[in-house]
């Protein structure tokens, strides 16, 4: 992917700076050694020419992720076209707690809404906040992208057990924005899983548990959740899926649309992200686009 621009370029380092001896390039970027030392004062032209390099030596030295030259509108652009033109699709959420906006086939609105990408169709909403620090990163040549943010910018408020919100004023929808919001509290500071109801009976059945391990939630309401299908909103401190289709029932198969997965073995592991699209350290993923028919990579554990 190329892009050129008359401003500076974003800098392909990942925070892997090693030099390969056998070719001079940097094992994280693909820069040389002199690249990497001029970078800073090279014109936007310059800069250009080499990130232009970069996909090719990155495959020659074998490396599996590489940053993508993109940040602000031209992110934002990406992302939209991603799902205008059914691209693949786009996951937010932790091993074993995601929501899955597929667009491969959809025919999905897409609007760029101030600083956000926000995409809906008839059963769930996708929106993808942009932030100067977002960076994407790509695996295996045309492979998955994983868009992440350095972690300290990434935390989102930490619930102890189920935590009743409020009412969702974050909501995608304004119409949704009286409906009250009530957080699982699966422990993982980067992410939450959510449900979404205005029901006020269901609101205070649910208000009932508040503080209640996840688990002990779904063991004494798993039923009535099923049943009453409420929606699920899974986010990140910059993506947001909101699922309204019905919950499968116990047994059921998934929908080839839009859907959501609350797995405990998986949860269990404490994961932030897939371990075969580990980004690096300083950094959290906050949604990860797979392009094509191909679903994520199921875990192994």
């Amino acid at each position: 992917m190329s892009v050129t621009s008359e401003v500076p370029r974003l800098s392909p380092c990942i925070g892997i700076c090693k030099l390969d001896e056998r070719t001079g390039y940097c094992l994280g970027c693909g820069r040389t050694g002199d690249e990497i030392g001029a970078w800073g004062g090279l014109d936007p032209a310059s800069q250009d020419e080499i990130w232009a390099m970069l996909p090719e030596r990155l495959a020659a030295l074998s490396v599996r992720i590489r940053l993508l030259p993109l940040m602000d509108s031209e992110l934002a652009g990406w992302v939209a076209e991603t799902i205008r033109e059914a691209k693949g699709r786009w996951v937010t959420g932790v091993p074993g707690a995601v929501a899955e906006f597929p667009c491969q086939t959809c025919d999905a609105d897409v609007s760029l809404e101030g600083e956000a990408v926000v995409a809906r169709m008839a059963d769930a909403r996708f929106r993808l906040r942009l932030h100067e620090k977002l960076r994407a990163f790509a695996f295996d040549g045309n492979g998955p992208v994983v868009l992440g943010l350095p972690k300290r910018r990434a935390m989102l408020p930490l619930a102890e057990g189920f935590t009743p919100l409020g009412a969702d004023a974050d909501a995608i929808a304004p119409e949704d924005r009286a409906d009250e919001l009530f957080d699982f509290g699966l422990g993982h500071p980067a992410h939450r899983f959510c449900i979404r109801t205005g029901d006020p009976d269901f609101i205070g059945t649910l208000r009932e548990s508040t503080g209640k391990s996840w688990a002990d939630v779904m063991a004494q309401l798993g039923q009535q959740i099923v049943q009453k299908s409420p929606v699920r909103v899974v986010e990140s401190a910059l993506a947001r899926i909101e699922v309204s289709s019905p919950i499968p029932r116990p047994g059921g198969s998934l929908p080839g649309g839009p859907h959501t997965k609350l797995v405990p073995r998986l949860l269990a592991a404490g994961d932030d992200g897939p371990e075969a699209l580990k980004i690096p350290d300083h950094a959290s993923p906050v949604a990860i686009f797979y392009p094509g028919n191909r679903r994520p990579e199921p875990s192994r554990r």
